[in-house]
């Protein structure tokens, strides 16, 4: 048991992980001139704005409530009734200048560690760790479009479908990485463009 509570530590830590090395890339590199301020804040990129509580509903089976924040502050949550027993989904990002593979390489895994490799449409790579208890399902999922890394996280308690989580995790990564691509978001802090919701394409 303790293995496996380290492993979904360590796959929920992922993002926290893969900012850090982000943050320390630039690290020895002398300091230019301090750029000019903008008069407002830029749009930062938010992966609910691909995703909707329709598209939550049809793969997780959750009837949620979606929190996205503000455009200067967002996150992204989608969050059932309490006591409900069903699942809860949030989203986040961080830029990398690197590939998945070694940032992943650096935040190590367990060796008893659920780690699958999806093929995620028009990414460049992607990223599963499935940790199964008897009390609850808990299912991350990473996938990068150039610079940008997208995290998903689920937690479902028992009794779980594992099989339909994990198929749910691997359409949401797919619908954040067409939603990057087309987007261009290798740089998310300019301002995207929205594209259609998932539930209302196809």
């Amino acid at each position: 048991m303790a293995e496996r509570t380290r492993g979904r530590r360590t796959a929920l830590a992922g993002m926290a992980a893969l900012a850090l090395l982000a943050a320390g890339c630039g690290d020895g590199e002398e300091v230019g001139a301090k750029p000019d301020l903008p008069t407002e804040p830029p749009a930062l990129w938010n992966p609910c704005d691909a995703l909707d509580t329709d598209f939550v509903a049809k793969q997780f089976g959750s009837t949620t409530t979606k929190q996205a924040g503000t455009p200067t502050s967002p996150e992204c949550r989608f969050v059932p009734e309490a006591d409900s027993g069903e699942a809860v989904l949030t989203a986040n990002y961080v830029l990398f200048p690197g590939t998945l593979e070694a940032a992943w390489d650096k935040m190590g895994q367990p060796d008893d560690a659920d780690v699958r490799t999806p093929k995620i449409a028009r990414a460049d790579d992607a990223r599963l760790v499935v940790d199964q208890t008897k009390e609850q399902l808990y299912v991350t999922g990473f996938v990068q479009n150039g610079d940008l890394i997208q995290q998903v996280d689920v937690a479902d308690p028992a009794p779980y479908d594992a099989k339909r989580i994990v198929r749910a995790v691997e359409a949401t990564l797919t619908v954040l990485s067409a939603h990057a691509a087309d987007n261009d978001a290798t740089q998310p802090s300019e301002s995207p463009s929205k594209s259609p919701s998932p539930s209302s394409q196809g």
